[in-house]
C-alpha cells in the first residue's frame, strides 16, 4: 500500500477556496421569513451569526441556515430571520448581506441541493503535474470515496472522541476532555480557565470559573458528584457534534475496510487527514465497481446490517473496543446515533481543471512551483477536500 508523498498547499489565501450553496427556494414578495444572501471571507458561520444577533438584537435561535461554511474561504450561503426583524448591519470588511425577498418557512440544516466549489491548489512541483491531471481525468468515471473530511472533526482534540468515552460510560473522561482540552482557536480566557480546571481536577468545588458554559458543568458536578449529570450540562448542540464526529469517523473506517476487501490492494494509497488516514484508489475495474455497494449505513444500535456490513462493522467496533449495544445511550444521555445510508462513492459534476500557472506565493529561485484551479459541484454532505486529496494528495 502506497503512502502519500509531499503535500501541496490548500487555502493559503481565503480566495483559494470558494464555495457557493446551490438551492431552489420559492422566493416570495411577502412571507413569514426574510431570506438573505450572505457572502463572507475568513469568517466562521456561527460566529458571524452570533455577531449579527447581538448587533441587530435578534435571538440567535431565530436565524435559519442550511449548513456551515468553511472559515478559511470565500463563501456564499443563505439565511432567514422572521419578518418582524431587520438586519441593519449589511456590509462590513469581510462580509456582505443582500436581501432577496421572503419565504413562508425558516431555512433548516440540509436545506440545499448541492455546493459549488472553486479551489486553487498551490506549491505543486513540475514532476507532480502529470499525475494530478491523470487522476482528474478519472473522476467522472470512478469518483472518490465519499469520506467525511477534517472539517467534520473540529470537536476532536488529540484524536480523542468524547462520544467514545460516553459509549463506554466513561463520563468523567468525557467531561474532563471538554473542560480541560482546547484548540488554538479558542479565546485566551477560555484557555486560561481550562488550564485552571485541569490543575484543580481533584478539587473542582474550589475553582471559581467565569465562563458560563464551563461553570455550569463544574457547578453541577460540585453539587451532585455525578459525572453523567455534569456531562448533560454540556450544551446539547455540542453533544450532538461529539456524536456526529465519532459516528463519521467510524463510517470512514468502515469504508476503508470495504475498499481493502473490494479493490486490488496494489491500487490503494493512503492520504493523511487530521485524525488519521484515508484510503484512495488509483483505478477501479468494472468488476470492482460492481462489488462496491452504492451506500453504507452509519452505525447505530437500531441499524439493520447486510452480511457485508455486518463483517465490516464487527471488525471496526472490535478495534475500537466497543459493541453495537454500547450505542444505546439515549435513555442515559438524551443523545442518540441515527442510522442513515450514505453514498460510498461520489462523483463531482461540472468538473473543470485549469492549466497550470506559476505559483507566485511559493516560487523560489531556480525552483518553480505551480498552481492549479479546479471547479465542480458536489451533493450536500460531501466534502470538496476529498476531491483535492484524490487529485493532489493534499
Amino acid at each position: 500500500m502506497l503512502i502519500s508523498v509531499r503535500k501541496m498547499k490548500l487555502k493559503q489565501l481565503a480566495e483559494d477556496f470558494r464555495v457557493e450553496e446551490i438551492s431552489k427556494f420559492n422566493i416570495l414578495k411577502n412571507g413569514s421569513y426574510k431570506i438573505y444572501l450572505l457572502e463572507k471571507k475568513g469568517l466562521e458561520t456561527f460566529s458571524l451569526l452570533s455577531y449579527l444577533s447581538r448587533k441587530n438584537r435578534i435571538p440567535a435561535s431565530e436565524f435559519g441556515i442550511a449548513g456551515l461554511k468553511d472559515r478559511h474561504a470565500v463563501t456564499k450561503q443563505h439565511f432567514t430571520i422572521p419578518s418582524i426583524y431587520d438586519i441593519k448591519t449589511l456590509n462590513e470588511k469581510n462580509f456582505n448581506i443582500s436581501f432577496l425577498g421572503y419565504l413562508d418557512r425558516k431555512i433548516g440544516l440540509g436545506d440545499l441541493i448541492a455546493n459549488k466549489f472553486e479551489i486553487t491548489v498551490r506549491d505543486i512541483a513540475k514532476g507532480e503535474l502529470d499525475g494530478a491531471y491523470q487522476k482528474a481525468d478519472t473522476l467522472a468515471i470512478i469518483g472518490v470515496p465519499n469520506y467525511f473530511d477534517s472539517q467534520r472533526f473540529g470537536s476532536v482534540i488529540d484524536k480523542e472522541f468524547i462520544a467514545k468515552f460516553v459509549l463506554k460510560k466513561g463520563y468523567e473522561s468525557a467531561v474532563k476532555i471538554f473542560l480541560t482540552k482546547y484548540t488554538k482557536f479558542e479565546s485566551k480566557n477560555v484557555k486560561e480557565e481550562k488550564r485552571k480546571i485541569a490543575e484543580n481536577w481533584n478539587s473542582l468545588s474550589k475553582v471559581n470559573i467565569k465562563n458560563p458554559v464551563l461553570a455550569a458543568i463544574v457547578n453541577e458536578y460540585a453539587k451532585t458528584r455525578n459525572w453523567l449529570d455534569a456531562y448533560k450540562k454540556i450544551p446539547p448542540n455540542l453533544r450532538e457534534m461529539f456524536i456526529s464526529a465519532y459516528q463519521s469517523y467510524l463510517w470512514n473506517e468502515c469504508i476503508k475496510l470495504l475498499l481493502i476487501k473490494a479493490v486490488n490492494n496494489k491500487c490503494l494509497y493512503s492520504v493523511q487527514y487530521n485524525i488519521g488516514s484515508l484510503l484512495f484508489y488509483k483505478k477501479l475495474s468494472e468488476e470492482e465497481l460492481k462489488i462496491i455497494p452504492s451506500a453504507f449505513k452509519t452505525i447505530s444500535d437500531e441499524m439493520e446490517l447486510s452480511e457485508l456490513e455486518k463483517g465490516i462493522v464487527s471488525k471496526v467496533l472490535s478495534k475500537e473496543g466497543i459493541s453495537i449495544n454500547d450505542f444505546s445511550i439515549k435513555k442515559a444521555t438524551g443523545n442518540f446515533f441515527k442510522a442513515h445510508e450514505r453514498a460510498v462513492l461520489v462523483k463531482p459534476s461540472d468538473f473543470r481543471i485549469s492549466s497550470c500557472l506559476t505559483d507566485e506565493l511559493n516560487c523560489k529561485r531556480k525552483n518553480n512551483k505551480f498552481k492549479i484551479t479546479v471547479s465542480f459541484s458536489l451533493p450536500k454532505g460531501s466534502y470538496a477536500t476529498v476531491i483535492t486529496k484524490r487529485i493532489f494528495n493534499s
